[in-house]
């Protein structure tokens, strides 16, 4: 009787055998409904990058892009890319508060889907999927103070640079003013009393200041006869003290520009009279100008210009009349955003984005003869 009881347990184990077997490989294979799914990394976005972009641009942009247009101008430059690359995926459709100010929420869902788009798409590193979405967040307000530089210090500007316009054309001939110095300062004063003078930058550190040395070459200028002042400043980078060198030639309490934010007019900028040089150096000035270089020399320009002390002569200006915020971020990279910019105090022009127009067009061919026919015509 015990080996039959032993006989009929085998069989019975041998019985249920593949109904274990069979259970366990369905249980390995397909997951039941109730089953908890295994967690997943989430992709890395240089979230934080892409936070103090955003702030930047919804809170302090001085053109108030609104957060709809942030956000939407990132994922497109990302869905580009991914197509660029061969990335594969959708982008989710969104919808996004149309409004100037920040909307963390609508932040918060495009951060969350951006991290799934990246986990579809590996052939864009981290650090390639942060620099693509800043780069569309901030083409969607261009100016020429806005921009950003990568870790590896590449640069990307929400408007590009136009290249059409030339160099300083110093004219032959003349008694030379000396230089070129360390800010590119020279010049030459012509047989006709024209005092041509020129320089790249408005460079001002603890042993140079531009705007004494553009005084010592006027007082060098006077004393070999000028009659007038001709500032040759195409391709001039831009730099300080533009309103400075303004001020030799106006008088105490001139209006200039008004400074305005987002949130309205920030002050306006007035000339000061000790800046003002003697009644000798008080000639006709004319000023070349065209789509190369900007920022400072476009101040001068137009603080001359509001007042009538000047001649523009030449192609409109880049339109770069403002001032930025700059954010360096731990990476080594950087942000700046316009936060203001400059219209003419006296007319309301606004300049910036814009460019000073030229009283008197020119190619940059003829741009110097034009100016001088103009000076010649207003000697004192």
């Amino acid at each position: 009787m015990r080996r039959r009881a032993s006989s009929l347990a085998f069989l019975s184990l041998v019985a249920i055998l593949p109904l274990l077997i069979g259970a366990c490989t369905t249980a390995t294979e397909t997951p039941s409904a109730s089953a908890s799914p295994s967690p997943q990394r989430t992709a890395d976005i240089r979230r934080t990058k892409l936070d103090i972009t955003y702030s930047a641009l919804t809170e302090g942009d001085v053109h108030k892009v609104s957060s709809k247009k942030v956000l939407e101008g990132a994922i497109a430059a990302l869905v580009a890319e991914s197509k660029r690359t061969g990335g594969k995926g959708e982008f989710p459709a969104m919808e996004f508060q149309d409004v100037s100010e920040q909307v963390l929420p609508d932040f918060k869902r495009f951060a969350d889907a951006a991290a799934g788009f990246a986990a579809l798409n590996p052939q864009l590193s981290p650090d390639r999927f942060a620099d693509v979405a800043i780069q569309g967040m901030i083409t969607t307000s261009p100016d020429c103070h806005t921009y950003y530089v990568t870790k590896d210090q590449a640069v990307i500007r929400s408007r590009p640079e136009p290249t059409s316009g030339g160099g300083p054309q110093m004219p032959s001939g003349g008694a030379s003013l000396g230089g070129p110095d360390q800010a590119g300062l020279t010049g030459t004063v012509l047989p006709n009393g024209v005092a041509y003078i020129t320089f790249r930058e408005f460079t001002v550190n603890a042993s140079y200041k531009i705007t004494d040395e553009v005084k010592k070459v006027m007082t060098k200028a006077l004393g070999l006869g000028a009659t007038s002042w001709l500032f040759d400043l195409r391709g001039n980078v831009g730099g300080f003290d533009a309103d400075t060198l303004a001020a030799f030639f106006l008088p105490d309490g001139a209006a200039m520009l008004q400074i305005t934010s987002r949130v309205g007019i920030a002050g306006s900028t007035h000339a000061i009279g000790q800046y003002r040089l003697p009644d000798s150096y008080q000639l006709p000035v004319a000023i070349i100008l065209n789509d190369r270089g900007g920022s400072a020399p476009e101040v001068f320009a137009a603080d001359l210009k509001e007042n009538g002390r000047a001649t523009i002569v030449g192609r409109q200006s880049i339109g770069c009349l403002g001032s930025t915020s700059i954010t360096n971020m731990t990476d080594g990279s950087e942000l700046a955003v316009v936060s203001t910019e400059f219209v003419g105090a006296k007319t309301g022009f606004k300049y910036n984005n814009v460019g000073v127009p030229p009283d008197v067009a020119a190619s940059d061919a003829e741009a110097v003869s034009k100016a001088i026919e103009v000076l010649t015509t207003k000697r004192p």
